[in-house]
């Protein structure tokens, strides 16, 4: 009996350690920036370039959210962040040098589910405290970069 009750007990902690697993983030994520949008003297008047970017993700918990961890924009760890499933949206946030030598941040959102980013979201880039620029973000699946 007490043979019995020890293996079910590690078959419950490795069925446990198994769905603690599954649904995680953690991979490379192609994101598309269109219809760019930034400020001007005149307001947000510019319209800039489409551009295409790598979000490599570390879905450890670390941030205080089951499915958080660190981020890493382009393969540059000059600039990373950190990111955090909340509800059903995922917020990825990263430092990187802004253009007067203060820190700004590149902030991504998206709809998120069992480890999937969901394809259309958000993108602002925000220095100084101000949104300097806005765009549509398109996420491909992981592992696309």
């Amino acid at each position: 009996m007490k043979m019995l009750f020890a293996c079910a007990a590690i078959l419950s902690m490795a069925a446990g350690t198994a769905m603690a697993a599954s649904g995680g983030y953690t991979g490379s994520w192609k994101v598309h920036l269109t219809h760019d949008v930034y400020v001007t003297s005149e307001g947000y008047n510019g319209h800039g370039p489409n551009t295409t970017h790598c979000i490599a993700l570390t879905d450890d918990g670390s941030v205080g959210w089951t499915h958080s961890g660190y981020a890493v924009l382009d393969h540059n760890t000059n600039t990373s962040g950190q990111f955090a499933v909340i509800g059903p949206i995922i917020l990825i946030y990263i430092e990187a040098p802004g253009s007067d030598a203060s820190i700004a941040s590149y902030v991504f959102s998206a709809t998120a589910s069992s480890g999937q980013i969901g394809k259309k979201g958000a993108f602002d880039y925000i220095e100084g405290g101000e949104s300097t620029d806005a765009d549509d973000a398109t996420f491909d699946a992981n592992s696309s970069c």
